[in-house]
């Protein structure tokens, strides 16, 4: 009996590792859209891994680096003639972000419509940077711990490649970096407060490489 029983489970264990796809490496390249930073944009890049797949799950973990920068000028002078005193202000956000997330996905010949939510935590940290033609410069900083979700949309193609995936995503990002941001206060230097929120939607692609070839099962 107790044979029979090891051989049920080892059978079981080998069934269920048996369906599990291979682990895999990806980088990925977001950019989201926000009117407060130059060119109307913030970025991110992203390295991770989708640890292992099975039937309509796959399981991701990855660390992303945000950027952003918005950049500010002021000119005064007298009514008429040459300005006589110019200031400049740059605030930006840089910060790396954890990300974990249940990928649920439908695939058929190779390729797979994708939803990803997933869990996001890490530090930012804001910036800035104030120079006027008086030679007066101010440097701040503020660091702000995020813990938010993300959802991205999307389909990724590896039919064309034994090894390679290909993703192209629609995502809304939950991050604020307004949380920082906000709170470098120029108004003394005659910078109006932004009300920054990075809350926002942007596009994503996505390289993936599996080390096994396609329909190898680990």
């Amino acid at each position: 009996m107790k044979s029979i029983l090891v051989v049920a489970l080892l059978f079981l264990n080998y069934y269920c590792f048996s369906q599990l796809g291979s682990p895999s490496l990806y980088g990925e390249y977001d950019v989201f859209i926000d009117e407060e930073f130059n060119q109307n944009t913030y970025h991110k890049i992203t390295f991770g891994s989708e640890l292992t797949s099975f039937k309509f799950i796959a399981h991701e973990v990855d660390v992303s680096y945000y950027y952003g920068i918005n950049s500010r000028e002021k000119h005064f002078a007298e009514q008429t003639g040459p300005s006589t005193y110019d200031a400049y202000l740059n605030e930006h956000f840089e910060g790396f972000i954890w990300g974990f997330s249940p990928k649920l996905f439908y695939e058929e010949e190779g390729t797979r419509v994708v939803l990803i939510p997933k869990y996001h935590f890490g530090k930012i940290r804001a910036k800035g940077n104030f120079l006027d033609t008086d030679d007066v410069a101010l440097e701040k900083v503020i660091k702000s711990k995020m813990y938010y979700w993300s959802f991205a949309l999307g389909i990724e193609e590896s039919k064309w490649s034994n090894n390679a995936t290909y993703g192209f995503y629609l995502i809304y990002n939950g991050l604020n970096a307004g949380k920082a941001l906000n709170q470098l206060d120029y108004s003394p230097q005659q910078f109006s407060n932004k009300n920054y929120n990075t809350r926002t939607v942007g596009l994503g692609i996505r390289i993936s490489y599996n080390f096994k070839t396609r329909n190898q099962v680990i």
